[in-house]
């Protein structure tokens, strides 16, 4: 009887603590398994009470629908060899209540790279008349570093295996405020590979909803590939172009000549070409003293557009680390960057937001913050390392919440063989800017989330609802209640882990943080392969992802915000 109620009490013990770990502001439906469609590329769309999902698996595809209240798997469509042979998708996007893919497609016999797009009907899940034209560009374009402006994004291009070498992308595809036009922009082939000679051609190809085009050129920009580097493009509901650009005093490209260097050698400029006009209008930007990390630009549904970014005061800056630990590639951090674009183009209404030494110091150790305290003192800027922006949110009332993510990667030598990288993805930095550019609140998010198979299930999802920012991840049970003078645990990729998400309420940046589920017992399975990316919003008051429970099927989860 003895040894029946110590039992008994140990696990009524264990089960008030499985029971806490859950919160109460969450509740999560899963959906009956379904045949898993193999893809390397898989994006996901809501509307109203259903979902699709569109899965690209080199000449196979597949459009799945779904409904998000009960949740479950409706039909799916399945397509083979329906695009061209050689295809790359360059994206998937709702333009103008349409649902459009968009694709590439090089055409040998008359040296011309093309761009498609591919209406899907909603409805049906099936596929709308046949691929439609855009434009042709006479002669190669080159592979892009896109700029990686998540608005809406719900793409998941996750291998899942190391070294899978990811197809480059010829074509960036962005949309105005309301949706209603796409801005197209790529870069030629330079025909003189020395880059201290060659001038960049920048295509700038303007769409409506229907895909009719409104405006398009190529532009020779005004100074050669080593005095320049475009940051990023926007269009806005007029069809007017701008791109922002890093402009060199020098033909060094590169933001830093020298460790000790506190002055930048460039300044930031802006194209505006308005449609239908030949020219193009340049506004400059003197950020002298301030180093800009990234920067984007963002339409809004007022007569100016809004730019925001990280920036750093150079000092310390540039880390490149050694092996046995320390980290790789690191852009630090010491402040924000906001302002404002009319729409003549003109530059006004600038911001800067240090990074406040007591933020840093929140979730880490006693010698870091030291460190950073002494910085402090110094008059210097204490930094934020490796915080590298992820997400820009324009609201409808003007203000705007800027996101960034600690992120880096960690060579490891062992012995005389090759070693390993590991791969982080850390703390948050979420911050609100209210429209008249005054801070409304700065909130730091901790999190400690290491892999060595490049992103897999880390970093995290954003989005906005219910009165409300959310901020979707795995993470370590033990960070739930985490104090302020605690670091957080380490979550291990693909060691399961519990789905986690942190509320900052709008209004007063109050933050709220609760586990949803254990990774490795969601209802009778445990979900594998998880991604961030795979994370979509269905409406205010919930969202789905998708996961796979092995034996070749997947499953998707309806989450619940209660509050």
């Amino acid at each position: 009887m003895k040894k029946f109620i110590c039992i008994l009490a140990l696990c009524l013990s264990v089960s008030a603590f499985a029971q806490k770990t859950l919160s109460k502001d969450y509740d999560f439906k899963v959906s009956q398994p379904y045949k898993v469609f193999d893809a390397n590329m898989k994006y996901y769309f809501a509307r109203e009470n259903e979902a699709i999902s569109v899965k690209f698996n080199g000449a196979k595809l597949a459009i799945q629908k779904f409904d998000t209240q009960k949740p479950a798997l409706i039909k799916q469509n399945d397509y083979e060899k329906v695009l061209p042979k050689n295809y790359h998708v360059e994206d998937v996007l709702d333009v103008n209540g349409s649902l459009y893919i968009f694709f590439s497609s090089w055409n040998g016999d008359d040296d011309k790279e093309q761009l498609f797009g591919q209406q899907i009907d909603f409805a049906t899940g099936e596929f709308t008349g046949t691929p439609k034209l855009l434009f042709q560009v006479n002669g190669k374009v080159t592979a892009l570093e896109k700029t990686n402006k998540t608005v809406d994004a719900n793409i998941d291009r996750s291998s899942f295996f190391m070294n899978v070498p990811a197809v480059p992308d010829k074509f960036e595809i962005l949309q105005s405020f309301d949706k209603k036009n796409i801005l197209v922009q790529y870069r030629k082939r330079p025909e003189v590979k020395r880059d201290v000679k060659s001038y960049d051609i920048i295509g700038l190809y303007a769409f409506d909803g229907s895909l009719n085009k409104i405006s398009g050129k190529e532009l020779k920009m005004p100074y050669t590939e080593r005095r320049m580097n475009n940051i990023d493009y926007q269009v806005d509901n007029n069809g007017t172009l701008y791109m922002l650009t890093k402009v060199f005093h020098d033909d060094s490209n590169a933001q830093k000549k020298k460790k000790n260097d506190t002055i930048a050698n460039y300044h930031i400029e802006l194209f505006t070409i308005k449609s239908g006009a030949e020219k193009i209008d340049i506004s400059k930007f003197e950020n002298n003293n301030r180093f800009v990390n990234k920067i984007w630009i963002f339409d809004t549904n007022t007569d100016y557009l809004v730019c925001g970014g990280l920036y750093s005061n150079g000092k310390g800056m540039g880390t490149t680390g050694i092996f046995g630990g320390d980290p790789v590639g690191i852009d630090d951090a010491d402040g924000l960057l906001v302002f404002k674009i009319s729409k003549d183009g003109a530059m006004y209404d600038y911001h800067y937001y240090d990074i406040p030494v007591e933020i840093l110091n929140q979730f880490e150790n006693e010698d870091v913050q030291r460190t950073n305290k002494k910085n402090d003192d110094k008059g210097e800027v204490a930094k934020f390392l490796g915080l590298e922006l992820k997400d820009l949110n324009v609201q409808n009332d003007g203000s705007i919440i800027l996101v960034g993510e600690q992120t880096y990667s960690v060579p490891h030598m062992a012995g005389t063989s090759s070693g390993y990288t590991s791969f982080h993805y850390a703390d948050i930095l979420a911050t609100k800017i209210n429209a008249d550019g005054k801070l409304a609140w700065m909130k730091k998010i901790p999190k400690a989330q290491k892999g060595v198979n490049g992103k897999g299930g880390m970093s995290y999802k954003y989005f906005n609802a219910n009165n409300g920012h959310y901020f979707v991840f795995l993470d370590n049970v033990k960070n739930i209640d985490l104090s302020l003078d605690k670091s957080p645990a380490e979550h291990l990729d693909g060691k399961g882990g519990y789905l986690t998400a942190v509320k900052i309420t709008d209004a007063d940046g109050k933050l709220t943080k609760g586990s949803i589920l254990n990774a490795k017992e969601v209802a009778d399975y445990k979900i594998y392969q998880f991604s961030t990316n795979r994370i979509f919003k269905t409406s205010e008051k919930a969202f789905m992802f998708e996961a796979y429970k092995k034996a070749k099927e997947d499953i998707v989860i309806r989450i619940d915000l209660n509050k």
